[in-house]
């Protein structure tokens, strides 16, 4: 995946995340939908994704 792809991936989840915060009917869902939108993120760059270096 390259960086192009990755910043896709990443504004995708963040563009879905938001659409759920918009309809969450309580702070704990809210806050249950941003951990898991940073636990997205974060299994992505753990697999090195994005990394220049991963390109070549």
């Amino acid at each position: 995946m390259t960086d192009t792809e990755y910043a896709k991936a990443i504004k995708v989840k963040a563009m879905v995340a938001n659409l759920e915060i918009n309809v969450a009917l309580t702070i704990e869902q809210q806050a249950q939908i941003g951990q898991d939108f940073i636990a997205d993120i974060m299994e992505l760059s753990e697999r090195g994704i994005g990394s220049e270096t991963n390109d070549n």
